[in-house]
């Protein structure tokens, strides 16, 4: 029983942080990862107390880290956000590696722009809420991350290759992941075209 109450409290702490690298590993559980952390934390309470009223001290303090790791990303800290952006990049980036064999499976558009050879493409979509979508997104001029004004007519008309160009194009900014990978959330009435 020990061993149960001590996995369950490493649960109830990576559980915050887990679902960010597993974005695209395993995204089914990425999305329950939450839901089944919060069911937990109520045996995790009387675990807790229990150690409290028993004064298991070493009990108390693994409790107690497990608390702190659990509730901390409530406060929306910087330091956590950016935590969890770092492990979200490291799921992303064993999620394409190797890089050139997940290029193999996107929708690349070849393209010259200011006399380099450029790509730009689609590589994958998960729907992410009943009402939107996110979008990989390959490009190696980096102008995803641009605001729409500043994006070239090259790379516009390279867009309209993708069912949602009209808002790719004009409206989203995308957040870079890793080299030139970007991800876009696509609100659901522009998923599939204007």
């Amino acid at each position: 029983m020990t061993r149960f109450k001590y996995l369950l409290a490493i649960f109830v702490a990576a559980s915050w942080y887990a679902p960010p690298f597993l974005t695209y590993l395993l995204p089914t559980l990425s999305d329950w990862l939450l839901s089944i952390s919060f069911a937990c934390w109520i045996p995790l309470f009387f675990f807790s107390l229990g150690a409290l009223f028993r004064r298991n001290w070493k009990a108390i303090a693994i409790f107690s880290a497990s608390w702190v790791l659990a509730v901390l990303p409530l406060f929306e800290l910087e330091l956590t956000g950016q935590f969890r952006s770092w492990i979200y990049v490291q799921g992303f980036r064993i999620h394409v590696a190797p890089v050139e064999q997940y290029l193999s499976k996107c929708e690349l558009i070849a393209f010259v722009e200011d006399g380099i050879k450029q790509r730009l493409g689609e590589c994958e979509y998960r729907k992410l809420s009943s009402d939107s979508w996110g979008a990989v997104f390959y490009d190696t001029t980096r102008q995803f991350a641009l605001p729409p004004a500043q994006r070239t007519q090259g790379w516009k008309d390279a867009m309209y290759n993708f069912d949602s160009y009209c808002y790719l194009t004009e409206k989203a900014i995308a957040d870079p992941v890793f080299q030139d990978f970007y991800t876009v959330v696509l609100p659901g009435e522009h998923v599939g075209g204007c």
